[in-house]
């Protein structure tokens, strides 16, 4: 076997195996699933509902504040 062949194979392995794992981490974006931040189901916010004596719904915006 010729070394000169030996050595351009392991030059093609060194660079290419590499790449193929860039692409396959870019191509099914498994950056953003390594990278995200994990959701803590007991910190989740629930709305708090909210009803009139009548058992009717009372509305709130976004921040907080009833609507009226």
């Amino acid at each position: 076997m010729h070394e000169a062949a030996v050595k351009s194979s392991w030059d093609s392995l060194l660079f290419g195996v590499p790449l193929l794992v860039l692409l396959f981490v870019g191509f099914f974006r498994l950056d953003e699933v390594f990278t995200s931040h994990k959701k803590h189901p007991s910190r989740s916010r629930k709305p708090i509902r909210l009803s009139t004596d009548a058992g009717e719904p009372v509305l709130r915006d976004p921040d907080g504040r009833p609507s009226d």
